[in-house]
């Protein structure tokens, strides 16, 4: 009986250990990364948003670039685990408004960098825009067309799946959630979905630029994208703790635009390719990390009414010093140095 209870006893303990040694298991190669799920990260950074909005008409008429004016911030931030909270703002005196006007805007933007996921959401509104090149169609003595009143939304999602989540980790180079150890890339596979309007008090087309456009008055822009997408990332790993991070995704969507004008309502459906990228460089230690940053969107579509091509881009670039934060023993023992 006693010896049965032992045996049971023993058995018991052995299942336990081996079950416990299959849940601590890692969930990839940790001789290409090493995962920091178990750290409080912190950061600050200075950012800076851009957004632009290219109107591209017929090949005899001039191009034109809306920018939104928008100034470097300085912003703090917080990791655990995927959770990332950053608050940030805007250092006003870096921007020059007599120049270029005023832009108010709402900036929202999610980039998730999980193990095997990778998702970028954006909600955008903008108000004020100044017109590049400098000068054209800008009143006598001012040296910018400026638009009050022109306001643009964008919305938009973006997933997708990273195939080889055994070696590569996207958070390594953009979020300070990993340390990429060695070289290592993958393909992705995913879609996204966008919904941009673009809209002002009256023609979005100023009359020294294009008259036909300004008289038909087309305030209003509407666009809907739906597309799968593929692409790939590669990190490169050099002198142990420095890396560069690139990647690039190609969507081809579904479009559908509208143009609205006086007693104009025109629809357009087609094809349309679009491009999202991803920059980063750095130094990595357990501890620490300083890493410059720019991730970029590009939305393109036409107008079936004015033959207008429309491009939307925007995009951040961001410099980040983090500091990991370990939580219990066990994670300051992954810390710690070790010979290499």
């Amino acid at each position: 009986m006693i010896k049965a209870a032992a045996l049971f006893l023993i058995t018991s303990l052995a299942c336990y250990y081996t079950t416990t040694a299959q849940m601590v298991k890692p969930d990839h190669d940790t001789t290409y990364y090493r995962s920091f799920k178990g750290t409080i990260i912190v950061r600050a950074y200075l950012s800076r948003t851009y957004f632009q909005d290219k109107f591209e008409p017929p090949p005899e008429l001039q191009k034109m670039n809306y920018h939104a004016n928008k100034p470097l911030s300085f912003g703090v931030g917080v990791t655990y685990r995927s959770l990332s909270l950053n608050i940030s703002h805007g250092l006003n005196f870096l921007k020059s408004d007599a120049l270029k006007g005023k832009t108010s805007s709402t900036d929202l933007q999610l980039h998730l960098y999980k193990r095997k996921w990778v998702i970028d959401a954006l909600a955008q509104f903008y108000k004020g825009f100044y017109m590049t090149p400098e000068g054209l169609a800008a009143p006598t003595g001012e040296s910018y067309y400026k638009r009050p009143d022109m306001g643009v939304q964008l919305v938009g999602l973006s997933v997708n799946r990273v195939l080889n989540d055994q070696r590569f980790c996207y958070g390594a180079g953009l979020s300070q959630n990993a340390w990429q150890r060695k070289s290592a890339g993958s393909f992705l596979l995913g879609m996204e979905a966008f919904y941009i309007a673009s809209n002002g008090d009256s023609s979005l087309v100023p009359h020294a630029v294009d008259s036909v456009y300004n008289q038909e008055n087309i305030h209003k822009i509407h666009l809907f994208e739906i597309g799968p997408g593929v692409g790939y990332a590669y990190t490169l790993v050099f002198g142990y703790n420095f890396f560069l991070l690139g990647s690039l995704n190609a969507n081809l969507n579904l479009r559908y635009s509208r143009e609205i004008g006086n007693g104009i309502r025109s629809d357009k459906i087609g094809i349309s390719p679009n491009f999202l990228f991803r920059l980063g460089a750095g130094y990595t230690s357990r501890w620490w990390s300083l890493n410059i940053t720019w991730i970029g969107t590009t939305v393109n579509t036409e107008g079936k009414y004015s033959g207008y091509d429309y491009n939307i881009t925007t995009g951040n670039y961001r410099l980040v010093y983090a500091r990991r934060i370990a939580i219990g023993h066990q994670m300051r023992k992954i810390l710690a140095p070790v010979p290499y």
